[in-house]
């Protein structure tokens, strides 16, 4: 959202005041000490989450806005009445965090989009737990929170660690302690009862064994008897068996191929019967609809909202009686009321209206002198205090001046690069040194050379051993020589030079290192090595330094304060003079209308004495209209009542005066037919079922086909009588394996199952026929002896039972163990719930993890990419996963802990976690305006000018507020401004708001 419009009607020092911000540039807001800066910044935190509580009398004002989506709203406040209206006019009262904010705090607001100085520094904002789930959550993250505390919430209300709780398990446990000690007083009387008891539970424990007892032999019984009566079986597949062996060699047809088919044929069949019975099911039922059995089905939230008013339309249609008495039992009591009085000693008309008694001037002398009177007692009450200048506190070596703080960085700065230059000069030293180790240089030795040479020519020449081409080479050679003797000579003494010049510049520079170490209040460095340590120092007092600006500007403020306080309080005196003059003057003016009416010459507070019989008849007739207004409003309550159970009987269809009983027989048979078409819905659920198990017995006969199409297609048969003819040519060569097949078939039939079939098979093979018929016949005859002592034991336990009942008749153990079984089942479904709601808490935590692990990163990228805006990409931005740790990485890759900024790079730094924080979430949910108030004070002017650069860029899409109460910060952002061609300017003055043109900055700037 994007902020239009803001009208100030009476706020603060503002009165009728508006402005109209910019949506696409950054919007500065200048205005010096009490000239309605904080109270603007204010006014719009106001308007986005209304008045805080206590604060709201006596403030009044709107504010229009435009949301993301192009639908505009203006929001109206004014005392505790709040509302605002769309396009259309439309009314709504709801708060806007809760509308579009997802419930976004006031104290959120104010920590991420509107931000003051104190709040930059620090990151302990990114760990809070609202924080996570609002900023690093995906949409809808708060919502996750809010679950996670209403789970938290509904565990408290159920379980307490505190025995003495009265949550609701505690309150059951406590109740079921108290039904157990009044069942063991009880249990004195019963003692009988107990006895039975007893006895019940032992005949119903040796029924219980008995019976399973019965149930293992009567299942032995069983076995056994499948066994015996397998024998034949048993007898006549050995016999197969063993003509089996000889007929092996039969293998034209598959051995298992007419199982097979018989298998098939089987399953074919199986299949056949199911499908029919499926039919029958799905043919007797029709599916039916909703709609079918409730006609009514889109108003049952209509008619649930109505049931559940129906003691509030019972409450009105009583009241509307009870009303009519009253008016009744008024009229009575009004025409009495003119016998009471002295002055009215007759009947009174209700249906006449008493008419008003002009006490007009009585009573605008009276409260002319009460008023004049209180004026006087409050001006008392408010005497302006005046504070006194508190003494400036200051370290012996913190530097306070800026000139001096000017020249112990000059100085700081001139000192390192002499240590630089003495490096330098020391090294060129040293590499001079060693050239001056020798006077002889290249050049002399070629010199020395050319001489050795011209000497030798001349010897020649003397010799006789050359002509006059030895004193041509002579004369050469001896001025080469001697030239480049000279080069050597100057390069010697050049060198010499410089060594002196270097030495004397070294010098030079020692002494000038001395005289500023002398000037520094810190120990200065004297060589490379102890710079580091310098920095240090130099940072240390640099900030030590912003602190002592910082309490200058303090004190500055303060002092302008106390200037203000005394201008206010001579205001005060020169007020109070007047009103003592206003206040006698309205005394005068009373006591001359008490003559005038020949009064008493009383108090102007004796007036309501003079009025005391006229104001008994006035209430009385008041009483009478209150009434009529009760009438009128519970009518009017009756017509809505109406309304909606008309509404809904139409609906019905049924012919039904309108009452709320036919509202509760309608209520009664909605509940009905509800019931009825859980009914429905679940029969058309198992016709579904149907329908859909139909189609699986539809896919096995197709499979059935298709098996069946295999074999005949093994024995190249087309059709099912051509395979039963082809098998019946083979039955010479395979009878006997056919019919040891049809044995094995034979015995799994006889068996039930394949499982049954193997443990039947098993026991056949061991043989022990006598063993198992004595057993057998042993079996038999213990049954029936168990079943005969079952029967007395069920006789007993009749016997048992009726004597329990005869006892029981004095029902209160009975109920008090009911009712404690009743608690023990809603303990256990209590605790069921308590378990779900932990389990749940668990799931959102692990869900609320998940979901910042994926979205953080997001958020600090775009961090990092508005500090290198902010700082020409001289830092890029490090955060530990828990949001504790900041660091900073330079160009060169090195890392600066928040221990090692200046003030001023904190403040970017924590201004770009801030800023993308906002952006982020106007991207889940709504964007909001940001408000900046004052955060340059630990800038400096080329800080300021990046940063604003930055804003300006930002503020073309982000709606931005920039409060500032300095007037140079005004006049880069103009500057800046001016070089993007962006920015709008404000100018605050005493409670008016004034936007600045470019003539106004240049103004502002030739006059500040």
């Amino acid at each position: 959202m994007k902020i239009t419009d803001l009208q100030l009607e009476d706020y603060g020092i503002y009165k009728n005041e508006s402005v109209q911000p910019s949506q696409d540039q950054l919007i500065v807001v200048m205005g010096e000490n009490e000239s309605g800066k904080t109270t603007l910044l204010n006014f719009i935190r106001d308007m986005l989450f209304g008045f805080k509580r206590g604060n709201w009398k006596g403030r009044k004002g709107n504010m229009a806005f435009v949301r993301s989506n192009g639908e505009k709203y203006r929001v109206f406040r004014d005392g505790k009445d709040s509302y605002f209206t769309d396009s259309k006019n439309e009314k709504s009262s709801e708060e806007l965090p809760q509308v579009w904010w997802h419930g976004l705090p006031r104290s959120m607001y104010e920590h991420i989009f509107a931000v003051g100085l104190e709040d930059l520094q620090g990151t302990t904002l990114l760990s809070d737990e609202t924080v996570k789930s609002r900023f690093f959550m995906l949409q809808g993250g708060d919502s996750l929170s809010d679950v996670k505390k209403q789970m938290q919430s509904r565990m408290n209300d159920l379980l307490s660690a505190s025995s003495q709780s009265k949550r609701k398990i505690n309150g059951l446990l406590q109740k079921k302690q108290q039904l157990d000690d009044e069942i063991e007083k009880l249990s004195a009387q019963e003692t009988r009862f107990a006895s039975l008891q007893k006895r019940q539970t032992e005949v119903n424990r040796e029924l219980t064994e008995l019976q399973a007892s019965l149930a293992k032999q009567q299942e032995e019984y069983r076995v056994l008897g499948k066994r015996l009566g397998a024998w034949e079986y048993y007898k006549k597949a050995r016999e197969i068996k063993r003509g089996l062996d000889l007929s092996r060699q039969v293998k034209v047809f598959p051995a298992n191929g007419k199982e097979q088919w018989n298998k098939l044929m089987g399953r074919m069949k199986a299949i056949h019967d199911q499908k029919e019975g499926l039919q029958e099911k799905i043919d007797a039922y029709t599916p039916k609809t909703k709609e079918q059995i409730i006609p009514w089905v889109g108003l049952e939230g209509e008619l649930e909202q109505l049931y559940v008013d129906l003691g509030q339309w019972k409450q009105t249609l009583f009241d509307k009686e009870d009303l009519q008495n009253q008016k009744k039992a008024w009229r009575n009591e009004y025409s009495r009321l003119g016998y009471t009085l002295p002055l009215w000693d007759s009947a009174l008309n209700p249906d006449e209206e008493c008419k008003s008694v002009n006490w007009s001037d009585a009573s605008l002398l009276a409260k002319g002198v009460s008023v004049r009177t209180n004026e006087l007692h409050f001006w008392e009450q408010r005497e302006p205090r005046v504070e006194e200048l508190p003494e400036a506190v200051q370290g012996k070596s913190v530097i306070v001046d800026e000139k001096e703080w000017t020249a112990f960085e000059n100085n700081a700065t001139r000192l390192e690069e002499i240590i630089h230059e003495e490096a330098d000069i020391r090294k060129m030293m040293e590499a001079s040194g060693k050239s001056r180790e020798s006077s002889y240089t290249f050049w002399f030795w070629i010199g020395l050379g050319c001489l050795v040479v011209a000497a030798a020519s001349i010897g020649a020449f003397f010799a006789a051993l050359s002509g006059t081409i030895a004193l041509y080479t002579a004369a050469g050679c001896l001025g080469a020589g001697v030239f480049f003797i000279l080069i050597n000579t100057f390069i010697s003494r050049a060198r010499k030079n410089k060594a002196g010049k270097l030495t004397r510049t070294m010098e030079e520079l020692e002494e000038e290192r001395k005289n500023i170490s002398r000037e520094l209040p810190v120990h200065a460095p004297v060589n490379e090595e102890e710079l580091q340590t310098f920095h240090n120092v130099l940072q240390e007092k640099r900030s030590e330094f912003y602190k002592a600006q910082a309490a200058l500007q303090a004190l500055s403020w303060k002092k302008e304060t106390i200037r203000q306080q005394l201008e206010s309080h001579k205001k005060w005196e020169t007020e109070g003079a007047e009103l003592k003059k206003a206040r006698d003057q309205a005394i005068k003016e009373w006591n001359q209308w008490l003559s005038n009416n020949h009064l008493p010459a009383v108090g102007a507070d004796k007036l309501s004495q003079l009025q005391e019989q006229w104001q008994k008849i006035y209430a009385a007739q008041g009483k009478g209209k209150i009434i009529d207004v009760l009438i009128e409003k519970n009518n009017a309550k009756l017509n809505e009542f109406n309304l909606r159970a008309e509404r809904i009987i139409a609906a019905t269809g049924a012919r039904l005066s309108i009452s709320p009983s036919s509202i509760a027989t309608i209520y009664e048979e909605n509940r009905n037919r509800n019931l009825e078409w859980q009914a429905i819905a679940e029969k058309n659920r198992q016709h579904a079922a149907f329908l859909e198990e139909k189609k699986k017995l539809e896919d096995s006969w197709a499979a059935c086909e298709h098996e069946m199409k295999t074999l005949m297609d093994f024995v190249h048969a087309a059709t099912p009588t051509e395979f039963a003819e082809r098998v019946t040519a083979h039955e010479q060569h395979d009878q006997l394996l056919k019919d040891w097949a049809n044995i094995k078939q034979d015995l799994r039939f006889y068996a039930g199952s394949e499982e049954e079939y193997k443990r039947l098979w098993s026991s056949l093979q061991t043989g022990e026929y006598d063993e198992w018929m004595d057993s057998y016949q042993k079996l038999e005859s213990t049954i029936k002896e168990g079943t005969s002592k079952l029967a007395a034991l069920q006789k007993e336990a009749g016997a048992l039972e009726n004597e329990i009942l005869r006892l029981a008749e004095d029902e209160s153990i009975t109920g008090k163990l009911q009712e404690r079984q009743e608690i023990e089942s809603d303990i256990r479904t209590e605790l069921q719930n308590w378990m779900t709601c932990k389990f749940t808490d668990y799931l959102l935590t692990d869900a609320q993890k998940r979901y910042e692990t994926g979205k953080r990163p997001a958020v600090l990228k775009q961090a990092n990419t508005f500090l290198e805006k902010m700082t020409n990409g001289k830092y890029s931005l490090s955060v530990r996963d828990d949001g504790r740790d900041v660091e900073l990485i330079d160009v060169a890759h090195n890392r600066k802990s928040a221990k090692l900024w200046s003030s001023g790079t904190g403040d970017q730094v924590y201004l770009a976690i801030r800023l993308a924080m906002a952006l982020a979430f106007g991207k889940q949910v709504e964007p909001l305006p940001v408000v900046l108030d004052d955060i340059f004070v630990r800038f400096d002017e080329e800080r300021q000018r990046q940063t604003l650069r930055f804003l300006m860029e930002l503020g073309k899409e982000q709606q931005i507020f920039l409060f500032t109460c300095h007037a140079r910060t005004m006049q880069i952002a103009h500057e800046v401004g001016k070089e993007l061609n962006a920015g709008e300017f404000i100018r605050l003055r005493a409670g008016k708001i004034h936007k600045e043109t470019a003539s106004d900055a240049v103004s502002a700037e030739v006059h500040p």
